[in-house]
């Protein structure tokens, strides 16, 4: 799987540069900065929790500094291709990548990629985080309810994998936050897995599950929720350590499963050698808006909350973060 991505990656490379390349040619000087466009790289497709909240935090950004911020949608290696592209950047403050922890720790920690989210980048902050990760099932009374194994509870779903073992098939994706779940999933509820990866975006493994080629799927709960409510899907679980405002499903920790818990931070990076000044000036921007009303009743309405940290501490948390992750991931 790792040597495939990097032939993928190695492919797209050349295209991926295109697409913010035009970055280039601008003078590097901090003062200059903020009269100028700035390009935004989302590593997801358009609707998802990531650019919905990119987008939210741009477009007040961009008021207070003056700037227009250019939002561009580059997928493809869960995430990798983006990534390297921003990487490979000019540092001149022009481009940079707006990720989460979900996916570009878990990469770290598993040895996917050939480079280091925690070192090969300028951190600017994090702006926020979400721990509506949900684990959902086809509902068997729903319209989709043939493709049911029949669960209505978590407690229905371990029954069937114990007595099935290997035979329920998980939606993950390798190097991402469903892997690093399932895992810990497998292990604090005594249970194997069939993982298949049918698709990085949320559509695909959506499509996935409700067409019976997969039973289970992990995925924010705000992309899930319509599915839920029309009853098409069942939660198994929320995968917080405490219960989250406005979901009235358990937490996995209150199902006997301690290890099934996870947090999306939503991060700013640019190429490795930004200027400090130009780091800090955007720094202080998103402080302001992660302290704004509006945007705190956004991120609300997707049951996220505003999280800032500076760079100083996403250098020492985020390392950290890989190290237990890659822990857990080694036990077997």
């Amino acid at each position: 799987m790792k040597k495939y991505l990097l032939r993928v990656l190695a492919l797209t490379m050349a295209c991926a540069l295109l697409l913010t390349g035009c970055a280039g040619g601008k003078t590097e000087a901090p003062e200059d900065w903020a009269t100028t466009t700035v390009s935004v790289v989302v590593p997801y497709s358009p609707g998802g929790d990531t650019d919905t909240y990119c987008r939210a935090l741009f477009d007040r950004v961009g008021k207070i500094l003056g700037i227009t911020f250019v939002i561009t949608n580059q997928t493809g290696g869960s995430g990798m291709v983006a990534s390297m592209n921003v990487m490979s950047q000019k540092p001149d403050g022009y481009t940079l990548l707006f990720c989460h922890t979900g996916a570009a720790l878990v990469q770290e920690a598993t040895g996917m990629v050939e480079f280091s989210y925690t070192e090969d980048f300028t951190n600017v902050c994090t702006v926020a985080i979400d721990e509506t990760y949900a684990l959902v099932a086809v509902d068997p009374n729903g319209q989709y309810g043939q493709y049911s194994r029949g669960w209505s509870d978590l407690e229905g779903m371990i029954e069937d994998a114990k007595a099935n073992p290997g035979k329920i098939r998980y939606s993950t994706v390798f190097g991402s936050t469903t892997q690093y779940v399932g895992q810990m999933l497998e292990r604090d509820a005594g249970v194997s897995f069939d993982n298949l990866d049918v698709g990085s975006d949320s559509a695909s493994r959506m499509t996935a599950l409700l067409g019976g080629q997969v039973d289970l799927m992990a995925a924010n709960f705000m992309n899930v929720r319509d599915y839920i409510e029309n009853g098409d899907l069942v939660c198994l679980g929320i995968m917080a350590a405490e219960r989250v405002e406005g979901i009235d499903f358990p937490t996995f920790v209150e199902q006997g499963c301690p290890n099934v818990v996870t947090a999306k931070k939503y991060e700013i990076k640019f190429p490795k050698g930004v200027d400090q000044l130009i780091v800090d000036k955007l720094a202080g921007a998103c402080k302001q808006v992660t302290e704004d009303q509006e945007f705190i009743d956004l991120l609300a309405t997707y049951y996220a909350q505003p999280l800032y940290r500076d760079a100083a501490a996403m250098n020492t948390e985020d390392p950290a973060e890989v190290e237990m992750l890659e822990a857990g991931l080694a036990f077997d």
